[in-house]
């Protein structure tokens, strides 16, 4: 008998609270606020949260949700340079556990049921697959000028093969600098298909269907809405706005 696929929905928590103007713990501040939306969310599919620390651990299941314990320090890569190192450490965690994953950000939240297709449309394309976003600063310095701003957004990441978890891994210490999971994503997928091929071929083999962002998008409108958007990124104003709402009990459409 063939073993039943385990699909899940992902998300992380790692660093500390602390009075100080330090960017990082200034958006576990903002990590609070989208923690009372995830509850809220109508449309909210079931995730674990992989965490970082104890007292995270703790602060998570008081609220009723499902997590595993990590590392009992809530810090495990240097905040300044390596912080997000921690999220590759979920991807890999997940993968662990689950034959195909979804990692979502906080700030990440579906706004109408999921299709019954919704994995088997996402198992169409390559195995690791994340949305091209624009930056205003050159990131992609590998790229001999072409598209260096374009890279992967992590803020919805689909896997289904545990040894791309290893690889990422594998890359972000062969770039041996403080990047970003983003960067190595991008790296990744850049060597993964011999190079950098431009946005079509990112959008044949990488673009995910079902999460769009509002902002800092690459892809025209009309190829957008392409996809069954399933998913809404609230950036800091987003967020702002339905805490506001759900404070006053008025949280009525996603």
């Amino acid at each position: 008998m063939r073993n039943k696929v385990k699909r899940g929905f992902v998300r992380a928590l790692w660093g500390i609270y602390e009075h100080s103007g330090r960017r990082f713990f200034k958006r576990r501040g903002k990590l609070d606020n989208d923690i009372k939306l995830a509850q809220a969310c109508p449309y909210a599919e079931p995730f674990r949260t992989y965490v970082f620390g104890e007292d995270n651990y703790k602060f998570l299941v008081d609220k009723g949700f499902n997590c595993k314990l990590v590392d009992k320090k809530p810090i495990v890569w240097d905040m300044n340079k390596e912080q997000f190192r921690h999220k590759l450490e979920v991807f890999k965690c997940g993968m662990e556990d689950y034959n195909e994953i979804v990692f979502l950000d906080w700030d990440c939240f579906p706004i109408k049921p999921l299709p019954d297709n919704f994995w088997e449309v996402l198992g169409k394309k390559e195995p690791i697959q994340a949305i091209l976003r624009m930056y205003h600063r050159r990131k992609a310095y590998w790229r001999g000028g072409v598209d260096v701003r374009k890279i992967p957004c992590a803020s919805f990441v689909y896997i289904r093969d545990k040894e791309v978890t290893l690889d990422l891994i594998k890359m972000w210490e062969k770039l041996n600098r403080p990047w970003s999971e983003e960067v190595v994503l991008a790296r990744y997928m850049d060597e993964r298909i011999g190079g950098w091929k431009g946005m079509d071929k990112y959008w044949e083999f990488y673009e995910p269907d079902f999460f769009r962002l509002q902002e800092a998008r690459v892809f025209p409108v009309q190829k957008l809405n392409e996809k069954n958007q399933c998913f809404r990124h609230l950036n800091m104003h987003g967020v702002s706005k339905y805490l506001k709402l759900f404070n006053r009990g008025q949280l009525k459409q996603w």
